[in-house]
């Protein structure tokens, strides 16, 4: 028996999906494993921890953030996510990423497979 921890019934069920698609080769719930992305909203440094770190079967990461209500800070936090996949990427020494947010959980499929075609 696994246990899992999970922020939400829409994350567990994400995660339900997840390890059902052929398109995926493994993925983690970001829980107590330490990948933060600092960034500042309204003058304080905070730290963002997306919800999955997800490797495709093309060899590329995604990260996952799942999100029914959007919101300025929100969107402050994609921007500084956006900037760290873009550094990241540009390094070239750690594979290639990218990132994408679930506003619902009917699109999480096509949002793997746009993620898969790149």
């Amino acid at each position: 028996m696994s246990h899992s921890v999970y922020d939400s019934g829409w994350e567990a069920s994400e995660a339900y999906t997840l390890e059902r698609l052929n398109l995926i080769q493994s993925f983690v719930k970001n829980d107590h494993i330490g990948f933060a992305i600092l960034y500042n909203h309204q003058g304080a440094i905070r730290k963002y921890y997306p919800d999955f770190l997800i490797r495709l079967i093309n060899g590329n990461f995604l990260v996952l953030e799942t999100k029914g209500q959007d919101s300025e800070e929100n969107r402050t936090k994609r921007s500084f996510l956006d900037q760290w996949v873009k550094a990241i990427n540009e390094h070239g020494g750690f594979g290639r990423w990218q990132w994408a947010v679930s506003f619902h959980p009917d699109d999480l499929s096509q949002i793997i497979l746009d993620a898969v075609d790149g």
